[in-house]
């Protein structure tokens, strides 16, 4: 997969995963909310999407966007809690950054998460550390696709 560095080529990476403009899955997108809340609930942190994180869902619910061929790697763009650890420490960042933040996607190869706080900016939990990808959506995908990512610290309360 190249490197996406135009908001057209993010557009075209998302069309190929079934996006389209002004695509609005309300419906799934409600009901992967309240699964992943109750998920996360379950191991003891609360959380609730923004308004921003929510019309981010609404719009890309269940898209699954190729990241790499070989091995099989997608961006899957659906609230998801890959690891029960990941609870504790989405919240734990969410508590360094000074903001609440929501699950919007994960990548399937690592099982990172991709995060989305209430200015619309986006983070990434990965196994090593927890990174910035950007303060909206084209930025954040293009980094994602790049692996250009700053550490999540440099963004700390």
């Amino acid at each position: 997969m190249p490197i996406l560095s135009t908001v057209e080529e993010v557009d075209a990476w998302l069309t190929e995963a079934g996006w389209y403009p002004g695509r609005d899955a309300a419906q799934e997108a409600a009901e992967a909310v309240a699964t992943v809340t109750d998920r996360y609930r379950a191991y003891g942190v609360d959380i609730e999407p923004s308004a921003a994180a929510l019309s981010f869902i609404r719009e890309h619910v269940s898209l699954r966007a190729v990241i790499d061929t070989a091995p099989e790697n997608f961006a899957i763009f659906t609230p998801h809690l890959v690891f029960k650890g990941d609870a504790e420490e989405i919240d734990e960042l969410a508590g360094d950054l000074g903001v609440k933040l929501f699950p919007v996607g994960y990548d399937t190869y690592d099982g990172s998460t991709i995060l989305m706080d209430e200015s619309g900016r986006f983070f990434f939990s990965h196994h090593t550390g927890s990174y910035y990808l950007g303060s909206e959506k084209y930025e954040a995908l293009m980094s994602l696709m790049s692996s250009r990512m700053d550490d999540a610290e440099d963004y700390f309360v």
